[in-house]
């Protein structure tokens, strides 16, 4: 599924539950954006006040224009890794919203405007679950282009820079993520275009 990359402004939602690593996803998609491609972009999250297992939630976006308000209020892509976020979100994607979700999640079955992928299994075969979210990140970008995958790489080098030895799974999981949406060979044109 690709979405034109020519598109101006994009609103990404990362969601699931806390531990997940959707701040982290959301900030290396922001730093991607801004600090290699000179794109504008903000994110803001939310989550309980738990640590983890309460719905958490990350929302980018990334404009070549100036951007005026920080919160996603007509989502492109959301991405769901897990049934909680799935379920919130699952009515949305239908008409104007891509759902991507973690097809691992028990008794889910994608409807028009979804699409699932083994996201916490990819993960997992990369040598580390904690990657789930760098997983959905190659996702997102093996979809839509919203930055490339040297952007993303290098964003990844620069957040890990103080701990090597994560540099070289997170761009596994990155990697592993952008070739199992490039194997989907769909394509989704972007009814808002």
């Amino acid at each position: 599924m690709i979405i034109s990359a020519a598109k101006d402004t994009w609103q990404i939602i990362f969601s699931g539950v806390g531990g997940q690593g959707l701040v982290l996803a959301g900030n290396l998609l922001g730093r991607a954006a801004v600090e290699y491609e000179g794109k504008n972009a903000v994110m803001t999250s939310a989550y309980g006040v738990e640590t983890r297992g309460t719905f958490t939630k990350s929302d980018v976006i990334i404009s070549k224009e100036e951007i005026y308000y920080p919160e996603v209020e007509r989502p492109d892509i959301i991405i769901a890794l897990d049934s909680i976020a799935y379920q919130r979100y699952q009515a949305i994607g239908e008409d104007e919203t891509l759902l991507v979700y973690d097809s691992n999640i028990a008794s889910l079955s994608g409807k028009e405007g979804q699409v699932g992928f083994p996201i916490s299994q990819i993960a997992s075969e990369v040598g580390n679950p904690a990657v789930a979210n760098v997983v959905s990140l190659g996702i997102l970008i093996g979809l839509c282009s919203v930055v490339s995958e040297a952007s993303a790489s290098e964003a990844i080098r620069s957040e890990f820079q103080a701990r090597p030895r994560l540099i070289e799974t997170n761009l596994r999981a990155l990697m592993e993520g952008l070739r199992v949406a490039r194997e989907t060979h769909m394509n989704y044109v972007h009814p808002k275009e």
